[in-house]
């Protein structure tokens, strides 16, 4: 199966998730490698995923973790991304031997003035933006002009507000890189409800 579109999947945790994305054609999935979280992807269940999913790239999502530890995960998993969930120092990022996406959080006080700034900052040391927001559930007009303003000039990934019923008019009218998701814990061990992802995905199949 094919998307239209490029897809991250953050915060996979179980083997159901990712074998589930890989087969439905999404680009990346991401694993939660946070060094102090509460929910960190134990090493024995990343290793357990990575011998069972093909087909799909790797990323392991960090936050304070020093350069040569995340490098250490990188090769130790096969990961092919990292993504930092905080500003690094660019220096930093350099020293990081994987393609980077940097996380980006929104809320209802950015300017974006000073967004595209920090972006343009960080434009040449990573290979890609994913924007996510915890004020905005839904794209209005507004959101849609600011966020392809952004798109035209870098390449993003809409990490928030992506819902079966806009996601075509995000694609048509954004026209980011592609579009950031989230998996959820099992049900129980291999039972999983895939309904929310599902209809994303239905929408944006190639036919």
């Amino acid at each position: 199966m094919g998307l239209r579109t490029s897809v991250i999947v953050n915060g996979i945790n179980n083997l159901s998730d990712a074998r589930y994305c890989a087969g439905m054609g999404v680009d990346i999935i991401s694993f939660n490698l946070k060094l102090d979280a509460a929910d960190r992807m134990p090493s024995e269940t990343l290793k357990e995923i990575v011998g069972w999913v093909s087909g799909v790239k790797l990323a392991g999502e960090f936050e304070r973790a020093k350069p040569d530890i995340i490098n250490q995960y990188a090769d130790e998993f096969g990961l092919h991304y990292i993504q930092l969930d905080t500003p690094y120092l660019i220096d930093e990022i350099e020293e990081i031997n994987r393609p980077v996406i940097q996380k980006v959080f929104i809320n209802k006080d950015t300017v974006e003035s000073e967004l595209l700034e920090m972006m343009e900052l960080y434009g040449p040391s990573v290979d890609s933006f994913l924007l996510y927001s915890t004020d905005f559930n839904s794209i209005d007009d507004t959101n849609t002009k600011f966020l392809h303003n952004l798109a035209r000039k870098f390449p993003i990934f809409v990490g928030f507000g992506v819902h079966r019923e806009n996601i075509n008019t995000i694609l048509k009218e954004v026209k980011p890189a592609g579009i950031g998701l989230r998996g959820g814990h099992e049900i129980k061990p291999g039972l999983k409800d895939f309904d929310e992802l599902q209809e994303i995905f239905e929408e944006i199949e190639e036919n």
